[in-house]
């Protein structure tokens, strides 16, 4: 049987694939950059979201079959194109004079070509990875080998906070982190077109409509007329849009602290870059917790109940978004909440994937998991532009609302599931 150090220098490919993809410099200062340089609303901010998520949603099955007939490592170097144009957009919204209109335009168009970039590239290295351990009888170290490859992608992830330090204080505004951002995704580009041709896999493929819809059809009809498969995907749908709705909102809660108390815990720089400090630290532990939680997770849930540990984070994330409410003006409190939030998606979502695939018949998991992603997606897009309306309002009004829905799913599935065990016995 072939050994993993004959193959090292490939395997060290896919690791770097990661590192370099993650290095999306602009990242933690996003929302700032929207609302800040491009002079937007957070509703506004909430619509692009919306905006990336349904074009995700759309090409999400399609790339698959783009990556059929023009091979997987052409699709991967077209969404690097998708990505690099998306910065480039990014970048000159933020030079369009403020107040014109033309900035919206501008980043729903870098949105568009993001979400492009993103429907492109989800799925298709790990096929690739896949494949290249077909190809050299390598099965038995999938798990090692993915294991090995997203430590070093959230190593990336945290180097990116750390190193966007740096930028931010020596380049002229946060808006140039875009263009820095396009060197390792050049860089990334090149590193695929490295891959040997075994992994392209191109072969001729036609898109037949009429199938791929009655496919989607069949899928969706199953997860939700199966009622143990229905519960668990829209309770992680739910949970997941939920969390990605109001993750980013950070941002913004740290310039309005950093600007109502004057903390400038830096005395050498500016408030302002005290501020754009202040969130790439917080970026880079969450990144670093996430990783160690998201490692660890399997022995959480050797030792509590699954459906407890399941329903206790809607208990304990609505109460973090509770506390976050009442102590908006405390930066120690906020910073602690998201920190957990983010430690309890980590926990949470190993067990919920684990569960969907004991509960879905093994013929069908795969399609349970994409109706899943699709499910969270749609709500995102519903979810993002009202949560971004409820900030503009007040941040206190959003995260009470976020609290009081998080407490009715908790409570609906304890109801839920003490009548599901006295029908039981």
């Amino acid at each position: 049987m072939a050994k993993l150090n004959d193959y090292k220098l490939q395997i060290f490919k896919f690791e770097m694939y990661g590192f370099l993809k993650n290095l999306r410099f602009f990242e933690p200062f996003l929302i700032i950059y929207l609302k800040e340089i491009g002079a937007l609303s957070l509703f506004q901010i909430g619509l692009l979201i919306s905006i990336r998520e349904i074009i995700i949603y759309i090409f999400e099955i399609p790339s698959g079959v783009i990556a059929d007939m023009y091979g997987k490592k052409a699709e991967l170097i077209m969404c690097f194109v998708f990505y690099i144009a998306s910065f480039s957009l990014f970048f000159l919204g933020g030079s369009v004079s403020v107040g014109t209109g033309g900035a919206f335009g501008i980043f729903a168009s870098a949105m568009i070509l993001f979400g492009l970039g993103e429907a492109f590239r989800s799925g298709t290295h790990k096929s690739m990875i896949m494949r290249f351990l077909d190809y050299h009888d390598l099965k038995d170290s999938k798990t090692k080998i993915y294991g090995r490859t997203r430590a070093v992608s959230l190593i990336g992830s945290m180097v990116m906070s750390l190193v966007a330090i740096l930028f931010v204080l020596w380049l002229p505004e946060i808006g140039y982190l875009f263009l820095v951002s396009i060197i390792p995704y050049l860089l990334d580009m090149l590193l695929i077109a490295s891959y040997p041709k075994y992994l392209n896999e191109r072969r001729v493929s036609t898109f037949n409509l009429k199938h791929f819809l009655k496919e989607n059809i069949e899928s969706i009809k199953y997860t939700f007329k199966t009622k143990s498969v229905r519960k668990l995907v829209i309770d992680e749908g739910l949970y997941q849009a939920g969390y990605k709705s109001i993750k980013d909102y950070i941002q913004p809660l740290v310039i309005a602290l950093s600007i109502s108390g004057g903390l400038v815990a830096f005395g050498q720089f500016s408030l302002e870059q005290n501020k754009e400090i202040y969130i790439a630290i917080i970026y880079a532990i969450i990144y670093l917790i996430s990783s160690f939680t998201s490692r660890y997770s399997y022995k959480v849930a050797r030792k509590v109940n699954h459906f407890t540990l399941i329903n206790g984070m809607w208990l304990l994330t609505s109460i973090i978004a509770l506390l976050i409410g009442f102590f908006s003006n405390n930066l120690f409190v906020i910073f602690v909440g998201f920190i957990l939030i983010y430690v309890f998606l980590n926990l949470r979502k190993p067990v919920m994937i684990e569960e969907i695939g004991n509960a879905s018949d093994t013929t069908k998991r795969a399609s349970v998991l994409s109706v899943e992603a699709q499910l969270a997606s749609i709500l995102l897009v519903i979810f993002a532009p009202i949560i971004g309306f409820l900030a503009d309002q007040s941040y206190q009004l959003m995260f009470f609302v976020v609290s009081g829905m998080m407490l009715v799913i908790f409570l609906f599935n304890a109801i839920y599931n003490f009548k599901s065990m006295r029908s039981d016995s």
